[in-house]
């Protein structure tokens, strides 16, 4: 039985959009971005070590759901060198290593906030040896 141009596209259309709604589907909501899994790994890696690179169980799972992931990424950052577990008293700690610094310039961004303080040092110390400065000295 012989079919028609007409009914072969009515046929593309339909797949069309079957396709378009399935892709839909697949897509994130609106409003939310998908995270490069890399920048995703550098950010959680800063936000471990700007805690003072020392966070609780607790922090971290709150941190990985935050950003999407879940617990196994943690197994992944130790087996590349980039998480310490450690067990203390108070239970356990996850620290990031001196390899993860390095690798994903952790400290750079620490630098560029340096730099960015050393730029007002030069006023505030005009201002704090200023006329109107010295006047509460003197109180």
């Amino acid at each position: 039985m012989p079919v028609s141009a007409q009914e072969i596209r009515k046929a593309i259309g339909q797949v069309r959009e079957i396709l378009e709604t399935l892709e839909s589907r697949l897509a994130p909501p609106e409003g939310s971005a998908v995270l490069d899994p890399y920048m995703r790994r550098k950010q959680l890696l800063q936000r471990i070590y700007w805690n003072d690179n020392n966070l609780r169980r607790d922090e971290l799972m709150d941190l990985l759901h935050e950003f999407g992931t879940n617990y196994a990424w943690i197994g992944q950052q130790v087996r590349k060198g980039y998480l310490v577990v450690l067990q203390a008293p108070g239970g356990t700690r996850y620290s990031v290593t001196q390899k993860a610094i390095r690798d994903e310039g952790l400290q750079e961004e620490d630098e560029e906030i340096d730099q960015i303080a050393a730029l007002s040092t030069e006023a505030f110390a005009e201002d704090w040896n200023s006329e109107e400065d010295s006047a509460y000295d003197s109180l």
